[in-house]
């Protein structure tokens, strides 16, 4: 996409998001960032970009939740509001989307290994990365090649999830909330990176469902020694 396609990209959001404000409709937003720094911390290759790839699991767990449903279907796709876990199974307990408030949330407690907050070496939860090449698709449930927690190659260390920063701007009525993550590479060889996603944890009956999978417009190579850091933004503009 160019820059006169993205200047006009933004120009619609910019629109819609004052249309959502004015009709008192919740428009989400989501952005991420990828920042790559060699071993002496200097920044080498910086790439930001709004995100359009929420899943359908991510779209299913919202209508859980502003409907006050579980997820009771039986199969997964359009018209039903199952989830498909990360080990592609259809899960259909209830909240198994985490439909009551505290699960659809950080969990009851705000520690590492809930909601989107990956635990220190886990890939299994919170923002991951891959090598995959895949175009993105409304059906994704896991990523297409997970890069995975280690020091072997083509491995990568995953570093516990940086805890939720929430900001408010009060002119604009927009809610923020953004959450890092770091990934160092000791595996002995650049490490190269395609596509990034989010993983959910539902507390309550501890599964797992990727809520967004996003692919890199080109491939981030994080070198020997080197360090990543993923940052996801979610914002909310609230009705004026």
């Amino acid at each position: 996409m160019n820059n006169i396609e993205l200047s006009n990209e933004e120009a619609q959001y910019e629109e819609l998001r004052k249309l959502g404000q004015r009709l008192h409709v919740p428009i989400p937003e989501v952005f991420w960032e990828l920042e790559v720094r060699e071993k002496s911390g200097r920044v080498i290759q910086r790439h930001r970009q709004r995100s359009h790839s929420w899943t359908r699991n991510a779209y299913n767990a919202m209508f859980c939740q502003l409907a006050g449903k579980d997820a009771s279907d039986t199969t997964f796709g359009a018209g039903k509001i199952s989830g498909k876990d990360t080990g592609g199974t259809v899960r259909t307990l209830s909240r198994a989307l985490g439909t009551d408030y505290n699960g659809s949330c950080d969990g009851l407690t705000p520690g590492t290994g809930h909601g989107y907050r990956g635990s220190a070496a886990s890939d299994a939860t919170g923002i991951v990365v891959g090598s995959g090449t895949a175009p993105e698709s409304f059906e994704d449930y896991a990523l297409q090649t997970l890069i995975p927690n280690g020091t072997g190659a083509g491995q990568l260390s995953y570093v516990a999830s940086e805890p939720h920063a929430i900001s408010y701007d009060a002119m604009a009525r927009v809610l923020r909330n953004s959450l890092a993550r770091f990934f160092n590479n000791n595996s002995g060889g650049a490490v190269n990176v395609n596509e990034v996603g989010i993983i959910f944890y539902t507390q309550y009956n501890g599964y797992r469902y990727m809520y967004s999978r996003d692919k890199l417009a080109s491939t981030v190579t994080v070198p020997n020694t080197g360090q990543l850091k993923v940052t996801y933004t979610i914002q909310l503009t609230y009705p004026s």
